[in-house]
């Protein structure tokens, strides 16, 4: 009877012991209290060392208050002056680290992380920005394109109507003799987005000069037999040089599929609803 006795007395021990270890009373003791000024005075009115409340105050969450009458009420408490200045540092860190928080709170709900594309293909209208001609041209030589119509995704503008895009001058050569006339090569090489980011352009404008070649020999040939004298005079006639006006309009088109990131392009309205082009839409 006693050897039962004991048996269900240990057993009852244990069971005590497990449930203890187990209770969330454990886990709520664990939690750290957040200090107030209330909290400050009453452990300095408990004679803890500032030490003591210097270190839970820096390693503790804070809701304090350290307008100048409450700094006076601490003061007059009996809190040190190195207590209320820990209290007051403390209180200013806590602060920042909210702003911080709810800044990259907002930034995150402002700037969504989906991903858009700019498809490979898009049309983009552009416009020269000044005269340029195979006369006076030099091969590396830049050329400024106006973009002429918002590209968007969503209704997000992507490309700026006024934007930029930038052209290079691949080949220049001005009218020869013999009747041969000027070459003028532009390859259009990228437009930069509403965040400034180069995407690269696919388009080649290229030109001719209205050369007199065919004609020209036929007049060597007959002058030859006829009045071969005169044949020197038709040597030193030239072709013409090209020349491509200021406000020519092109059409460039991306270069390959282009990801972006929705949330560094805003909302716009064009002017008009032909300023949409759309099949620049994805």
């Amino acid at each position: 009877m006693k050897k039962t006795m004991f048996l269900a007395l240990a057993l009852s021990l244990l069971q005590s012991t497990f449930f203890l270890a187990f209770s969330p009373i454990k886990s709520g003791a664990q939690t750290k209290e957040i200090l107030t000024n209330k909290s400050v005075a009453e452990m300095v009115k408990n004679e803890l060392s500032d030490e003591v409340i210097i270190s839970l105050i820096k390693t503790s969450k804070n809701s304090f208050d350290t307008s100048p009458s409450e700094i006076l009420e601490l003061k007059k408490s009996g809190v040190s002056d190195a207590v209320i200045l820990a209290l007051v540092q403390s209180a200013s860190s806590q602060e920042d680290k909210n702003e911080n928080l709810s800044a990259t709170e907002n930034t995150v709900l402002s700037n969504p992380s989906e991903t858009i594309t700019l498809l490979d293909g898009t049309p983009v209208k552009l416009r020269i920005g000044r005269t340029i001609s195979s006369a006076d041209a030099k091969t590396g030589d830049t050329v400024d394109f106006e973009v002429l119509e918002d590209i968007k995704i969503n209704e997000l503008v992507i490309i700026p109507r006024g934007g930029i895009a930038i052209a290079t001058v691949t080949r220049a050569k001005p009218k020869g003799r013999m009747g041969k006339g000027g070459k003028l090569d532009i390859n259009v090489d990228f437009i930069r987005l509403t965040t400034n980011e180069k995407v690269a352009l696919r388009a080649i404008k290229e030109t001719k000069g209205n050369g007199r070649t065919g004609v020209m020999t036929g007049a060597i040939v007959a002058s030859s037999i006829l009045f071969f004298p005169a044949a020197p005079f038709f040597l030193f006639m030239k072709g013409k040089d090209i020349s491509i006006p200021k406000g020519t309009e092109i059409t460039a088109y991306i270069n390959g599929d282009i990801p972006l990131e929705s949330g560094k392009f805003s909302v716009g309205l064009s002017e008009s609803a032909d300023s949409t082009n759309p099949e620049a839409k994805n």
